[in-house]
Order: structure tokens, then C-alpha cells, then sequence
């Protein structure tokens, strides 16, 4: 990307924006749905992801021109409604039936709007960096 600066810019940003909130809320709610690694580690989830985020973003700051807002208050309550959309969608499709089914739309356009308020957060723009050799972050 960097041999090609043309493609970090214009419509593009809010691809990187995308790319980006959906691997972050991915990681979230899939490690809140497994929690045995994380107990067996005797670690917090919301800790770990938090510093897999910020860690992740010092990557990507090298290469993208923006980044979300991890200190936002409605980025992590946002992903916190992602999950309780996610748990309460498991729920209705354990039950099954024709409920399910139509509790799977309405879970849907939740998560949708959900997702899009999160991507609505305002992102930390910022130029890219002169020196274009990625360098560890930890």
C-alpha cells in the first residue's frame, strides 16, 4: 500500500475504517464467546483485546492513514451491544422454529445499526508516515 499511496486515499480511508472496526468487533465478540483460554491464562478478556487493539493500531498506524478511536466512550459499548446481539441471536436459533427465523432478521438489522453507529465514530486521521519501513511496536 505504501508502494501505491493512492490506494490510502479518497474513498478508500472508509475501507481501511471498515477493515478495521470489523476485525476489532470480530475479536471481540468471537474471545467473549470462548472464555476458557482466556480464565485458563488468568486473564480479563476486555483487558487482552484492549492491548491486541492498541497493539494492532501502532501497526496499522504505519501504514494507514487513520485509526479508530479506542478511547471513544461508545466504541467499547458499542461492542459490548455487539455481543449481547450475538448471545441473544445463539439463543433464538438454539430454540429454533419460525420464531428463530424472524428473530434472526431483527438480530440482524440490530447488529447492523449497531455496527454502523460504531463506525460512525469519528476516526484519528493523521498523515503517513515518511519512513516507510514497518518497525516491531513491541
Amino acid at each position: 500500500m505504501r508502494a501505491n499511496p493512492h490506494l490510502l486515499e479518497g474513498i478508500n480511508k472508509y475501507w481501511v475504517k471498515f477493515f478495521l472496526l470489523a476485525v476489532f468487533a470480530t475479536m471481540y465478540v468471537r474471545d467473549h464467546q470462548r472464555p476458557y483460554f482466556h480464565e485458563a491464562l488468568g486473564i480479563s478478556i476486555k483487558d487482552y483485546d484492549d492491548k491486541v487493539f492498541r497493539i494492532t493500531t501502532e501497526i496499522s498506524r504505519q501504514t494507514f492513514p487513520l485509526e479508530l478511536d479506542l478511547d471513544h466512550p461508545a466504541f467499547y459499548a458499542g461492542l459490548d451491544r455487539l455481543l449481547a446481539i450475538s448471545e441473544r441471536a445463539a439463543k433464538i436459533q438454539a430454540k429454533g422454529g419460525i420464531a428463530a427465523k424472524l428473530n434472526k432478521l431483527t438480530t440482524a438489522a440490530a447488529a447492523g445499526f449497531t455496527f454502523l453507529r460504531l463506525y460512525m465514530i469519528p476516526a484519528k486521521k493523521k498523515g503517513l508516515n515518511a519512513d516507510i519501513r514497518l518497525a516491531p511496536t513491541w
